[in-house]
């Protein structure tokens, strides 16, 4: 059995994102998604823009949820490797608008 040290290591951690993220899009075509599609995170915030009425092609106008899981799992992983750190100052909007 290999130690457990070897088991996270860059390499491995790549690979088996990679292979997760591959057999989820393809369950996603599977379930649903256009089989164009897959993850397509373009496809996504077009669709998302459609919802939210800032274009008028009828067949792409509906929010994704993976939006919100790309959000989510985004802050758990950085919050699990401690990259996670709230930042005050000023002119808060600014800041939430600009990502900063």
């Amino acid at each position: 059995m290999a130690h457990a040290s070897r088991l996270f290591t860059p390499g491995t951690l790549i690979f088996t994102s990679a292979l997760v993220i591959g057999i989820l899009s393809a369950l996603l075509m599977r379930w649903g998604n256009p089989p164009n599609m897959g993850i397509c995170v373009g496809c996504f915030l077009r669709d998302t823009a459609g919802a939210l009425g800032l274009h008028s092609a009828g067949a792409v106008q509906y929010i994704r949820p993976e939006i919100t899981g790309f959000v989510l799992g985004s802050f758990a992983a950085a919050y699990a490797f401690g990259e996670f750190r709230t930042r005050g100052g000023s002119a808060p909007l600014v800041r939430f608008l600009l990502g900063t």
